[in-house]
């Protein structure tokens, strides 16, 4: 009889231990200069945001205990992921911030740039905003988008922080305007744009923006005594993304990032000077001129032939009540961004369980969202532009800028500028998304990897591997635990 009651004994454990795994555990998350503090379930997807970097704050990095459960841990908008069953307890992170105004100098400059118009060649004094670290290990040009500026990279709020993103780890950051923006439409067709006249030809001889860019490369080479040969980058946002790219080809430049533009199918499959890219596409961007298949298509057309190249989908994330504090003229206080967020709350049908918004653009608002809040209309446009931002329409963002610097880094020849990263920002997973396995980056030649769904269900683990094969799952989203030695990070991919 004893031993029939420590059997039964033994099965009401059991039964009870099994039934408790249907149930994930809690653990509270304390988050100090900035957002996302609470008790969350294991398995959930929780967000985190870093406060605003005003001024000339930059935001450096997390720290803390969850950083090993962290996706993307050094962007200030950043993700935690708990397995289910780990019994965390608690965690907590901490935003790290750098001052730049004691590391480099940030100057409007007069340079004289070759100009065309009305196919006369000028030399013209135009405006160039320039940051200077004191330790450059490369130059990145940065390109606005149709009837923009060089100047929205230090007056708009998420450009300015790509600016200072790229400065704060030691790149010189450029910004200058298109041809057009300083001598008017050059060719009739009503947009105010970078050259791009053949995909295919285009060069310095036939195109008056890649002119211009080559000049203004040769005077800061000239000025700050850099080699010929000086690393060298691009970004750019809708047209001037289609230009990044096609920049980079003809000047030769390391690599180039491609932020919500189609991409022209010339450069990335048939020229001979094609570049690394980096391709960041919001997936539900209302822009004609950034349809995904296509850049897709671009993106699998530079794999094909060796050059290396990420993709990489911008998605929806949540409204939270201090996003629209992220203004450069620090305008909107805390108390009306948390009241836009309240009435954003109370609007039926406008957010999901998780926070997102349901709507497809911004046309669909409720028209009394900004009501008699006080603000101008620069200010209720900088909201608006926010909610683009976090609704993944077509708008340049600053949720990827450390992604991007690093995939410059990774093709950046100046080898020492490497000294500074640390393990977490070097190790990836490529390409992503993938349709079979992806790969660990060359500097990490193999680690053991989980692979979860992205509930926490583990599906598989593999030890001392390069890679994961995921070619007999399903297609759609996947967490890999990637372990090296006693650090942790987790990823997320994409299996189309």
């Amino acid at each position: 009889q004893k031993c029939i009651h420590m059997t039964k004994t033994l099965l009401v454990f059991y039964l009870f231990f099994i039934y408790s795994l249907g149930f994930s555990q809690t653990f509270n998350l304390s988050i100090s200069n900035g957002h996302g503090s609470g008790i969350f379930s294991e398995g959930d997807t929780v967000y985190i945001w870093s406060n605003p970097e005003f001024n000339e704050l930059v935001f450096k990095e997390w720290q803390g205990s969850a950083v090993n459960y962290m996706i993307n841990q050094n962007e200030w908008l950043s993700k935690i992921y708990v397995p289910a069953g780990s019994n965390v307890g608690t965690l907590n992170a901490t935003a790290q911030f750098n001052d730049l105004s004691i590391i480099s100098d940030a100057n409007i400059e007069s340079i004289i740039l070759p100009g065309l118009d009305n196919g006369v060649i000028l030399m013209e004094n135009e405006d160039v905003y320039l940051r200077v670290p004191q330790n450059p290990v490369g130059i990145v040009f940065c390109f606005h988008g149709t009837g923009g500026s060089g100047a929205g990279f230090e007056n708009d709020f998420e450009k300015k922080s790509f600016f200072k993103a790229g400065t704060n780890r030691n790149y010189i950051m450029v910004a200058t305007n298109a041809n057009e923006k300083s001598f008017g439409d050059q060719n009739g067709d009503g947009a105010i744009r970078w050259e791009i006249n053949n995909a295919y030809t285009d060069e310095v001889n036939n195109n008056i923006d890649i002119k211009r860019i080559k000049s203004l490369r040769d005077s800061l080479i000239n000025r700050f005594s850099l080699s010929p040969q000086f690393p060298t980058f691009a970004l750019g946002v809708s047209n001037g993304a289609n230009f990044a790219d096609l920049c980079a080809a003809a000047l030769d430049f390391n690599a180039s990032g491609h932020m919500t533009g189609n991409g022209h199918p010339d450069i990335y499959a048939n020229r001979d000077d094609a570049t690394p890219v980096i391709f960041v596409q919001s997936e539900n961007d209302q822009h004609s001129s950034a349809n995904p298949t296509i850049v897709i298509a671009n993106y699998h057309a530079l794999l094909n032939r060796g050059i290396s190249s990420e993709f990489h989908w911008h998605t929806k994330t949540p409204v939270y009540n201090y996003r629209f504090t992220r203004t450069e003229d620090m305008m909107i206080l805390p108390s009306i961004s948390d009241s836009i967020y309240q009435r954003m709350l109370n609007s039926p049908g406008l957010l999901d369980q998780d926070y997102k918004l349901l709507i497809t653009n911004n046309s669909e608002l409720p028209a009394d969202l900004f009501l008699d809040l006080g603000l101008n209309t620069g200010s209720i446009n900088d909201c608006a532009n926010q909610i683009k931002i976090m609704n993944a329409d077509h708008k340049f963002h600053s949720h990827f800028n450390n992604r991007i610097i690093d995939f410059f880094e990774l093709h950046n020849t100046n080898t020492s500028s490497f000294s500074e990263l640390n393990e977490q920002d070097i190790i990836y997973l490529y390409p992503n998304p993938t349709n079979d396995r992806v790969y660990l980056s060359e500097k990490n030649e193999f680690a053991d990897f989980t692979l979860y769904t992205t509930t926490g269900k583990l599906l598989d683990t593999f030890y001392e591997q390069n890679y994961v094969d995921l070619s007999s799952y399903p297609s759609g989203q996947y967490f890999i635990e990637i372990q090296r030695g006693n650090t942790i990070i987790l990823k997320n991919i994409l299996k189309y």
